[in-house]
């Protein structure tokens, strides 16, 4: 590891804080510029709703209408109290959050490496594409990895320091991790996979280790009915995904390694479209620097990050076997570890280059990987394509729409992101295929009918239907739509704004005052 010259330590330091200093300015301008450039996607847009709830009935709310317990939806709440539910001001949650995790894991590092690889792992979290696109979004990923990345550093210092009041800081830390995310399990077990060895070594550590844990579950138990309940409707899973398979797990590579995208490799939102060994040629490079980080920190460091870091990824994918769990931008909570063992393998990569300073080869590597994430850091998406762009699509229906048409969202939850945009006072109504709810394990809710009889009368009323559809929808629920609006209107319009269509339906019926099926209602 690179030391500091003796003799000048002072200055030093206070250069090295400056370093540090311009990191978090570094990442801090890639998370907060551009916060309102993409469209809220629905996830988003739900976030907001369910913050929007006031607390003693957010927490019923969440119960009954969300697969994630409630911490993250209550400081939203608190938070757009405060600053506002725009899109910028909304964002800017998470967007802290990211901020503070960059420079928690710089503490963390330090328990492990030199300060010159704990400052190598905090540029190049500081520059992920992966964290700073999950550091721009109204969801609990980040806020899941900051919590995550406090609770190994508590029980770092926990073992380490042997004292009872670090253990103290573990278990809310902990706790609060699995009120915002269920896979905060995943990293508990992770932890306590850790500390098996330790039952040989040092079994004081592993006993209070597990002692912890317990104290950790006794605090959860208010929630455990919830999770009872979602998992006996197995609400907390898409079942329309296939098992989890090598391609999503190369996409995930990706995206820890350069925030996927380019050549085709696999998005944020989408899978990849490389073939699988060309796939494995992209993310080479990242496995092979995981190694090195391995290899350099092997014994005790590496074990320590391999838990952090693979364990609830593994752990993921086997479950994914049975039930579908692994989206791979679930895991950007775990970008901190990753950039961690990079940075070590980064630094065993620059002792093995001869004839060159360390000091140049690693920052040549490093501003290589930053080079690397720079696009997709900046917006930049395989092909331009934009996903799932509610505001285009509000925009569209804002300037086009009459006074006198009428909105169908298909499902009905497309209702959400979309009106989070438009401000349109036109009829409208919710209309959810029952193929979407079982297709999702969800009950089916109470619907009036809706018939060919209605198609007319809502022709009859409306010289124009906006169709607004978005995924998933079964073909089959496709056609029965098709024959259900067929003989009452003709598509005239069709806009794709990524996974968010527009359809435009125009009457074949003249119209009928007052004949309006009504708003929200056929």
């Amino acid at each position: 590891m690179i030391e500091p010259a003796s003799g000048g330590e002072g200055v030093f330091v206070r250069r090295f804080w400056l370093f540090v200093v311009l990191v978090l300015v570094i990442g801090a301008e890639l998370r907060f510029l551009g916060l309102g450039d993409r469209s809220l996607w629905f996830d988003e847009a739900f976030s907001l709703s369910v913050a929007k709830v006031p607390f003693p009935a957010l927490i019923d709310f969440v119960r009954r209408n969300d697969p994630h317990p409630p911490l993250y939806y209550a400081l939203l709440g608190a938070w757009i109290r405060l600053f506002g539910s725009s899109e910028v001001a909304a964002r800017s949650l998470s967007a802290l959050i990211s901020i503070v995790t960059v420079l928690l894991l710089y503490g963390f590092a330090r328990r492990l490496v030199s300060r010159e690889v704990a400052l190598a792992a905090t540029v190049l979290l500081a520059g992920s594409a992966f964290a700073v696109r999950a550091g721009q979004e109204v969801r609990m990923y980040p806020l899941l990895g900051l919590l995550a990345l406090g609770s190994w550093y508590a029980m770092v210092l926990a073992i380490q320091g042997r004292r009872a009041r670090f253990w103290a800081l573990y278990v809310p830390i902990t706790a609060l991790m699995l009120y915002t995310h269920f896979f905060g399990f995943l990293v508990l077990g992770s932890q306590l996979l850790y500390t098996l060895p330790r039952w040989r070594s040092d079994g004081r550590s592993a006993a209070a280790a597990a002692l912890a844990a317990a104290t950790v579950l006794a605090l959860f138990i208010p929630w455990v009915p919830v999770v009872i309940a979602l998992v006996q409707r197995g609400a907390g899973w898409p079942t329309f995904r296939p098992p989890a398979d090598l391609r999503q797990a190369l996409d995930l590579l990706g995206l820890f390694g350069f925030g996927g995208e380019l050549l085709g490799m696999g998005g944020y939102f989408h899978t990849g479209g490389l073939v699988m060994w060309a796939a494995a040629i992209m993310v080479a490079p990242v496995i092979g620097l995981v190694g090195a980080g391995l290899y350099a920190l092997r014994g005790e460091r590496a074990w320590l990050l391999s838990c952090f870091w693979a364990a609830p990824i593994a752990a993921a994918l086997i479950i994914s076997q049975r039930y579908n769990v692994f989206y791979p931008r679930y895991f950007s909570f775990l970008a901190p570890p990753f950039a961690l063992l990079v940075a070590a393998g980064v630094d065993l990569v620059a002792h093995g280059v001869p004839r060159l300073s360390r000091a140049v080869v690693v920052s040549s590597l490093l501003v290589l990987a930053l080079a690397v994430n720079a696009p997709v850091a900046y917006g930049y998406v395989w092909e331009n394509k934009k996903d799932y762009d509610w505001r285009g699509a509000a925009r569209l229906v804002t300037l086009n729409a009459g006074r006198d048409d009428y909105l169908l969202f298909v499902p009905g939850f497309a209702q959400v992101p979309f009106e989070y945009y438009y401000k349109g006072k036109q009829d409208r109504l919710q209309l959810n295929p029952v193929e979407v709810f079982d297709m999702a394990r969800l009950s089916r809710p109470t619907a009036p009918k809706v018939d060919k009889a209605w198609a007319r009368r809502l022709a009859e009323a409306h010289p124009h239907v906006w169709l607004i559809m978005t995924i998933p929808i079964p073909d089959n629920a496709w056609l029965r739509l098709n024959d259900l609006l067929g003989g009452s209107f003709s598509v005239t319009g069709t806009f794709n704004f990524g996974s968010v269509y527009v359809y435009v339906l125009t009457s074949h019926w003249p119209q009928t005052p007052g004949g309006s099926p009504g708003r929200d209602s056929p």
